[in-house]
């Protein structure tokens, strides 16, 4: 497939997740609780959730089209940056010892590179590099070799989420730390880049359907189940997007 079908793909992805992490809110009537952790005093909160739900489905659904997808990409990236810096941020420095608080963090940081992808297409779709784009990629790259430490560090806790009848899971915690890492180091040094991100969309895409689905099916009423389920289709997504956006040498 060419860059253009790895793009396309990619943004579907995204735009879906974006889209099915704003029906949480309305679904819930809450904000996800590890994606967006935002304090049970903060005034009008209900409001907000309606609010922020709601943005994020016309985001997603922008995103989708042809004509608005950078308006919709501008939408997500202004929100998910609204909830890095005023939600995530002050929770990881009052509390830096905690790997489940970096992980968010990093999980947002994800969303933010994504967007930032969508807003940089039309540019990428031309041949043209763009500083969103190479951007993008690094914080992308960085949040892959954040979840690869995290991976070595709580290799036994990850094992346990692993889904029941997959044997060896420990094994597998650390080989997906190992892919993270490898794909990271790929992107920062511009080596390998669309092989390295191909294959980690196609592994995000198997977890969705291989380990959270099922964990969805079986705990249908539990929110954090359904978000961490379109956050790996939104990783997925961004994923393809860095395999769509890698221009050839000699088109350079």
């Amino acid at each position: 497939m060419n860059n253009s079908t790895w793009a396309s793909i990619g943004k579907v992805f995204f735009a879906l997740a974006i889209l099915c992490i704003g029906i949480v809110h309305l679904v819930t009537r809450n904000f996800p609780i590890g994606l967006l952790p935002v304090p049970a005093d903060v005034p009008q909160r209900l409001i907000l959730v309606y609010v922020s739900g709601a943005v994020l489905i016309i985001s997603g659904l922008l995103i989708l089209s042809n004509k608005f997808t950078a308006i919709g990409a501008w939408i997500a990236f202004v929100i998910w940056l609204i909830v890095l810096l005023a939600v995530h941020l002050p929770i990881v420095i009052a509390n830096y010892k905690n790997g489940g608080e970096w992980a968010g963090f990093f999980e947002v940081v994800m969303l933010i590179a994504g967007s930032m992808l969508l807003i940089d297409s039309p540019r990428t779709a031309k041949k043209n590099k763009h500083t969103l784009t190479i951007i993008a990629r690094y914080l992308f790259a960085l949040a892959m070799i954040v979840f690869a430490v995290q991976h070595y560090m709580y290799a036994e806790y990850i094992a346990m989420l692993i889904t029941p009848w997959i044997p060896f899971k420990l094994f597998w915690s650390y080989l997906v730390g190992v892919a993270f890492l490898a794909v990271g180091i790929s992107i920062i040094i511009n080596r390998l880049v669309q092989p390295a991100t191909i294959a980690l969309g196609v592994m995000f895409l198997l977890w969705f359907f291989v380990l959270h689905l099922p964990r969805v099916l079986a705990h249908q009423h539990i929110e954090p189940e359904w978000t961490s389920m379109f956050v790996v289709l939104a990783s997925s997504g961004e994923a393809f997007l860095i395999a769509g956006s890698v221009l050839k040498r000699g088109k350079r």
